[in-house]
C-alpha cells in the first residue's frame, strides 16, 4: 500500500467463485485493502482470509457490519444472485459503499430499489460489469469516444463459456435463483452494448436454448447489436470476441489475440493488448476512486437497472417468440 493515501477497507461477502481474483486485485491495489473475508462456510472464509492476510467472519451480515465499523468502508457482494439485492440493501443501511457482482438483482424493479436507497444514503453503488474493464474493450471505447470510428452501426459480441461448475442442483442451475441465461450472463453483453453504442435500444428479439442465447437489439438510429452467449462448452477456457463497425472505421477485439482498429483511409492497425490480465483490478480501483472522490462510479446503479430492463425484455422475447418493444421503464410484446 502507498503511504499517505486514503485506503478503502473492504469486506468481501461470499468467498466462493471469483473471490480469489477479487482478493488478488485488492492485494495489488494501492487504493483498497481486503480487511474481512465473510462466508456462511467457515472453511471458505478462513481459507481466503488466510491467503489474503485478512480477518475471517462467519455469521450474519449485521454482526459483520457492526463489529468492523472502523475497518470496513465498503462491501463487495460476491454471493448467489438471489441474495445480491438484500445484502446490498443491508450494507447501504449500515452506511457502507457497495460493489455488487452482476446482476444487481433478479429484476429491474428490485435493482432500482437498491439504486434509490444508495442515493438516499449518499453511498457509492457500483455493479461489476467487467466487460467494460477488459483492456481490449477499453481501447475500442476510447476509439469511439475520440471519433475515430464514427457513428456506431453494428456491434457483434459473443462469449463462449464452460458448463456451469458444481452439481446440477446448484444455484446457477436454478433460474429462480440465477435469473436464467438472459439475466445471469447476457446482462454483461447488454451493458456493453449500452456503453459502446451510447443509446438505449427500441426493440429486442431473442432466441434461446438451455445453453445457447442470441439477442438482437435494434436502435432508433439504425444501429444494431448482436449478442451471443453459449454456456455448454466442456470444462476449460472460454472465448470472447467483439466486433464494431462504425461510419468511419471498425474495431475488433478478443481475449486470445489482439485488438485491431481500422480507420478510413489508413491501413489496418493492430493494437496488441494483454487480454490475460484481468480487468478486475481496474474495476476495483475505479470503485475505490469513486469513493474517495465522492462521485458516481463509471458503472452506476442506473446502468445496472437499464441493462436488467433489457435483459428482462430479451427473456420475454425468447419465451414468447415475439419482439419486445422497449418502453421508458420496461417493455411490451408485439
Amino acid at each position: 500500500m502507498s503511504e499517505g493515501k486514503l485506503v478503502i477497507g473492504l469486506a468481501l461477502v461470499g468467498c466462493g467463485r471469483n473471490a480469489a481474483a477479487l482478493a488478488a486485485a485488492a492485494a495489488a491495489s494501492d487504493l483498497c485493502e481486503l480487511k474481512v473475508a465473510a462466508d456462511v462456510d467457515p472453511r471458505a472464509a478462513s481459507d481466503l482470509a488466510r491467503a489474503a492476510d485478512a480477518k475471517s467472519h462467519v455469521g450474519d451480515l449485521e454482526s459483520l457490519l457492526d463489529s468492523d465499523a472502523d475497518d470496513v468502508q465498503a462491501v463487495i457482494v460476491n454471493t448467489p444472485n438471489d441474495s445480491h439485492a438484500d445484502i446490498a440493501l443491508a450494507a447501504i443501511a449500515a452506511g457502507r459503499h457497495v460493489l455488487v457482482e452482476k446482476p444487481l438483482a433478479l429484476s429491474a424493479d428490485a435493482a432500482d430499489e437498491v439504486r434509490r436507497q444508495a442515493g438516499r444514503g449518499d453511498v457509492r453503488l457500483m455493479v461489476a460489469h467487467t466487460l467494460r474493464f477488459m483492456p481490449a474493450n477499453v481501447q475500442v471505447h476510447r476509439a469511439l469516444a475520440a471519433g475515430e470510428l464514427g457513428k456506431p452501426g453494428m456491434l457483434r459480441s459473443h462469449r463462449w463459456l464452460r458448463r456451469f461448475p458444481g452439481p446440477p442442483g446448484g444455484w446457477k442451475h436454478d433460474p429462480a435463483r440465477s435469473g436464467g441465461l438472459c439475466i445471469h450472463e447476457a446482462v454483461h453483453e447488454i451493458d456493453q452494448a449500452l456503453w459502446l453504442i451510447g443509446e438505449r435500444p427500441t426493440h429486442v428479439q431473442a432466441q434461446a436454448q438451455p445453453d445457447l442465447l442470441q439477442i438482437h437489439l435494434g436502435y432508433e438510429s439504425g444501429a444494431m447489436a448482436l449478442c451471443g452467449v453459449a454456456t455448454g462448452l466442456p470444462l476449460g477456457s472460454g472465448y470472447y470476441s467483439l466486433a464494431l463497425i462504425g461510419s468511419l472505421g471498425a474495431a475488433y477485439a478478443d481475449d486470445h489475440h489482439n485488438v485491431q482498429l481500422v480507420f478510413r483511409g489508413e491501413r489496418p492497425q493492430a493494437v496488441v493488448t494483454d487480454q490475460r490480465a484481468s480487468g478486475v483490478r481496474a474495476q476495483l480501483d475505479e470503485f475505490a476512486r469513486a469513493i474517495t472522490q465522492g462521485r458516481e462510479p463509471s458503472v452506476s446503479g442506473a446502468d445496472a437497472v437499464a441493462a436488467l430492463q433489457i435483459a428482462e425484455a430479451a427473456a420475454a422475447s425468447s419465451a414468447s417468440g415475439q419482439t419486445a418493444q422497449l418502453t421508458e421503464t420496461g417493455y411490451v410484446l408485439a
